[in-house]
């Protein structure tokens, strides 16, 4: 019995240290899924913090309905773009900052640039339990992602068709 506890003491390590995360991981994780061949939501749900993970499955949601509402040849309300992003393209390149953390929220700054256009997001991150989770994103050309959810929520889809 003795024996087995020093081997399960170092079975439950790994599990710890998985568990915990740090904002500038946290951040790198998410803008790689972005940069991937598209929004995997899959690999990014993970990363949002629960509120944030709400919001956008509920827009989801609200484009379905909005798409079911719509005529055949008329284009429905949704979002043309991965909703993480401002630009409505994916950046060619991401250089992920230092976070500014005070207690359990932390900024961090993600440099993007396409061609010669470069632009700072700050990404707000805060502690769920022992992870660091997304919560919004400032985008550097303005707004926000909370911001662009609400407004998105508040047009209201109608039927166009009989």
């Amino acid at each position: 019995m003795i024996r087995r506890l020093p081997v399960l003491a170092l079975l439950a390590i790994p599990a710890l240290a998985t568990a915990a995360s740090d904002p500038h991981e946290v951040a790198t994780r998410f803008y790689a899924a972005l940069q991937a061949s598209g929004p995997d939501q899959p690999v990014i749900a993970p990363l949002l913090g629960d509120a944030l993970r709400a919001a956008i499955d509920a827009q989801r949601a609200y484009e379905r309905a909005c798409t079911a509402l719509a005529a055949p040849d008329e284009k429905p309300h949704m979002l043309d773009q991965s909703p993480y992003l401002m630009a409505p393209d994916r950046p060619e390149t991401v250089k992920v900052g230092l976070p500014a953390t005070s207690g359990d929220a932390s900024w961090v700054p993600a440099e993007m640039a396409i061609g010669e256009y470069r632009w700072t997001d700050r990404v707000l991150l805060q502690r769920q339990g022992q992870d660091w989770k997304v919560m919004d994103i400032r985008w550097g050309q303005g707004g926000n992602l909370i911001g662009r959810l609400k407004d998105f929520s508040a047009f209201r889809c109608t039927a166009t068709h009989g």
